[in-house]
């Protein structure tokens, strides 16, 4: 069921309940098995209450990809970005007139930057509708032998 969600100056219409049931639907090793993508899946056991929470209340599980991309940051750390699908619409944007990474469109949570978007990338055949993505960005250790 669609619940209208309020998060800083974004308003959306979500299903968490739907996108959970197709995060469950799906194992990890469906994704990505690389090296970069396996220290991001070891990174999310890491991640604080505060994250985690925004993940569950969008119904997202943070270990199951959407996309995940790495860049090497410095010598220990390593810039993630990527995103996840999650069913829902976009009601309200902060910043209409403003690029999707504008400070204004910018939910920080811990380390975590996330913002909202419609220009949808690689949404699998099978996700239900309607589809929104979560875009994010975090820098994190190596955490692999």
């Amino acid at each position: 069921m669609m619940k209208t969600v309020y998060l800083q100056n974004w308003v959306l219409k979500i299903d968490a309940e739907r996108t959970k049931k197709y995060y469950d639907s799906i194992a990890v090793e469906e994704g990505c098995l690389c090296i970069y993508c396996k220290n991001y899946i070891k990174n999310c056991e890491t991640f604080s209450k505060e994250v985690l929470d925004f993940y569950t209340m969008l119904g997202i599980d943070p270990k199951k990809e959407g996309e995940f991309m790495e860049f090497p940051a410095d010598t220990d750390k390593h810039l993630y970005m990527g995103f996840y699908h999650l069913v829902g619409e976009i009601i309200k944007r902060p910043g209409n007139e403003t690029k999707k990474w504008d400070d204004l469109n910018i939910i920080e949570i811990d380390n975590v930057k996330f913002t909202f978007t419609d220009d949808l990338d690689l949404v699998p055949e099978n996700f239900p509708k309607p589809v929104i993505q979560l875009e994010f960005e975090v820098v994190l250790p190596w955490l692999l032998e």
